[in-house]
């Protein structure tokens, strides 16, 4: 599996081209500012055709590429259905930003448990809210990798004080993914990757790992 990361706008959000190579396929994991331009060469110069392209939740800073994405690669753009608004209405609700970000639509929900296969990978939807009501996690089981969005952090998590975040809700996801393999390495929406093993805060918090 290849995993390059753009980090891109004015908050570092992370946006990921994941691929199978040897298959020739790749999705895009989140869109943010400016980083469309980065992904597309990336895809290109992997060899690789975008066939996905999945907001793991809809806050701007995920979405502000989507357009540019969907209108280069024609791709299938899928978010939770709860989120699913945030993408018509992509506009920041807690400060006003000094550049337009274009509405787009999803082609498609992401549905909990369900499967998106990626040539001889398959990921499974989480669906892990908490940070909005429709954040969701892609896990790779047999590769031991998990595209976090928001949710999970290294040594940190998403933040619950915006319209729609739900503490109690963010912690229950968080148990959830404290219960993966140790070894599965984690690539969030900001900041480095990390391990699941590595999360000691959430050990003294009294889950799983």
């Amino acid at each position: 599996m290849i995993i390059e990361r753009v980090t891109a706008g004015p908050v570092d959000t992370n946006g990921y081209l994941v691929a199978d190579e040897a298959g020739g396929e790749a999705m895009i994991v989140d869109a943010p500012l400016g980083s469309a331009t980065d992904l597309l060469r990336l895809a290109e110069a992997r060899g690789v055709r975008v066939i996905r392209i999945v907001d793991t939740h809809g806050h701007w800073d995920h979405v502000a590429d989507n357009a540019a994405l969907v209108a280069a690669t024609g791709a299938p753009l899928l978010v939770h259905e709860a989120d699913a608004p945030r993408l018509a209405n992509p506009e920041s609700t807690q400060m006003r930003l000094p550049f337009t970000i274009p509405p787009s639509a999803p082609d498609g929900f992401l549905r909990p448990d369900e499967t998106l296969p990626l040539g001889q990978y398959q990921f499974r939807v989480l669906h892990t809210p908490g940070h909005t009501p429709g954040s969701c996690c892609l896990l790779e089981e047999d590769a031991d990798v998990l595209f976090s969005g928001d949710t999970l952090f290294d040594q940190g998590m998403g933040r619950t004080d915006l319209p729609g975040g739900d503490e109690n809700a963010l912690y229950a996801s968080l148990r959830r993914l404290s219960d993966l393999a140790p070894s599965t390495r984690f690539y969030p929406g900001h900041g480095p990757d990390s391990t699941i093993e590595d999360q000691g805060w959430m050990l003294r918090l009294g889950w799983g790992i």
